[in-house]
């Protein structure tokens, strides 16, 4: 039995999909310990796994609330603010807040989200083996798989790889000359050096903050993602890392009609929260496309800060706050979304068809990849409206192709997660480090 130290991102993405493979380690007989935030104590000691503190300093007991309270007020938290807390966080890494935090188990490995490099570089300075592990898709240059901010969609065409290229090098470009603010090069170089860890294992070339070259688990099947030239360096796609065991919000089952097909809106906690505003108007266009359609229910999941007196709500939708994903997506016969990486895995293991409105981040590039491979339809936000919303649910209802699709797709990543690559990566990188020892 080894003592595996989890270091997820605050996000619920990072959050949900750590659960999910702590819990099969722990059903391995392994000890699981989460290092995270105060306010995610709750969130993990839920789930039945032990909790230790970390970065207490920058992120006090309550500061994601505050942080939300002020975004839902207009008052967004930008780069000053993510430089601020990323000074303090390596001052602290510095200063052995890894090594301070687990002293008292001292762990045979550290699991740490790619999502915080400025972790991992600090984790290698422990001498515990380091793995990394990612929620979203890694978007590394490769002339055949554009960066995940576009909405390209390859194709064997000659001109592919072409748009692909002049992506990326549009991509660069605007980051050297207009993304400065959110640049944290010269933050992670540093820490780099005092922390002794080698500038080469760091990858600056990439979409998203840069990338350590260290093994890392990415929580998507192969059998999602774009056709690659190569892997990137050390990378391992494995299991799509779905918590089925998590705990949900309550929910009224008794109010849904079983003899009508379940359509389930839902846009994350991040835009209910950052884009109020337009989250609001996207789930009024779907209500008015639900009216028109009596014969089918929908449930809309609007967050918690939307009110729902807010809405002009039809007979046959469902407002909550909040709804548990994982239980609903096995009623439902569609899914209408923003393209969260989560919410479309969580689809296409329960073999629902995806209608996805991208709006930011990963989500146009795991949109292109639900169009690729025929298992949903995506609209831009410009061509939002009610018509063209209800013109593509009624497409996903009766084209039974996009289900076929869907369904033979999800008994694959049915496969891939009960077979779980990621245990087996783990648990030889243990087996490694105790012969080394």
């Amino acid at each position: 039995m080894a003592t595996i130290v989890v270091m997820p991102f605050h996000w619920a993405a990072d959050m949900n999909a750590s659960f999910a493979l702590a819990r099969k380690l722990q059903g391995r007989g392994h000890r699981i310990f989460f290092l995270t935030i105060p306010d995610t104590e709750g969130s993990v000691r839920a789930h039945g796994f032990d909790w230790l503190p970390s970065f207490n300093q920058v992120f006090p007991k309550g500061e994601l609330e505050k942080q939300s309270t002020s975004e839902i007020q207009g008052k967004a938290y930008g780069a000053a603010e993510f430089k601020a807390r990323l000074r303090g966080m390596c001052e602290l890494l510095r200063n052995n807040e890894i090594s301070r935090a687990t002293r008292a188990i001292n762990p045979d490995l550290l699991l740490v989200s790619s999502g915080m490099p400025w972790v991992g570089i600090a984790a290698c300075k422990t001498g515990f083996p380091v793995i990394q592990f990612s929620s979203t898709l890694i978007s590394v240059e490769d002339w055949s798989v554009p960066p995940f901010r576009t909405n390209l969609v390859p194709d064997d065409s000659l001109l592919s790889p072409i748009r692909i290229m002049l992506a990326w090098k549009k991509l660069f470009l605007r980051r050297r000359f207009r993304n400065r603010a959110w640049d944290i090069s010269s933050e992670l170089k540093a820490l780099a050096h005092d922390c002794g860890f080698p500038r080469d294992k760091i990858d600056f070339s990439v979409e998203t903050w840069p990338r350590l070259l260290l093994p890392e688990l990415v929580f998507c099947p192969k059998e999602l993602d774009f056709p690659r030239r190569k892997i990137p360096e050390g990378a391992f796609f494995v299991e799509a890392s779905i918590d089925v065991q998590r705990k949900d919000d309550s929910f009224p089952w008794s109010r849904l009609d079983e003899r009508r097909p379940i359509v389930f809106c839902a846009l994350g906690s991040l835009l209910t929260t950052k884009a109020a505003p337009q989250a609001s108007r996207f789930f009024q266009m779907f209500l008015d496309a639900i009216r028109e359609r009596p014969a089918l229910q929908a449930v809309v999941a609007i967050g918690s800060y939307l009110k729902r007196e807010e809405f002009d709500c039809p007979a046959n939708a469902l407002l909550v706050n909040h709804a548990p994903q994982i239980e609903l997506l096995q009623r439902c016969a569609v899914m209408v979304g923003h393209g969260g990486f989560s919410s479309v895995k969580e689809c296409i293991l329960m073999g629902v068809p995806m209608l996805l409105v991208p709006l930011s981040y990963d989500e146009p590039g795991n949109a292109a990849r639900v169009v690729y491979h025929k298992i949903g339809l995506r609209l831009q936000l410009e061509e939002v409206s009610a018509g063209t919303l209800g013109s593509c649910i009624d497409t996903l209802l009766e084209d039974t192709g996009y289900r076929d699709n869907v369904r033979r797709m999800s008994q694959k990543f049915v496969e891939i997660e009960e077979r779980s690559p990621a245990c087996q990566i783990i648990e030889e990188t243990l087996a490694g480090s105790s012969a080394r020892s």
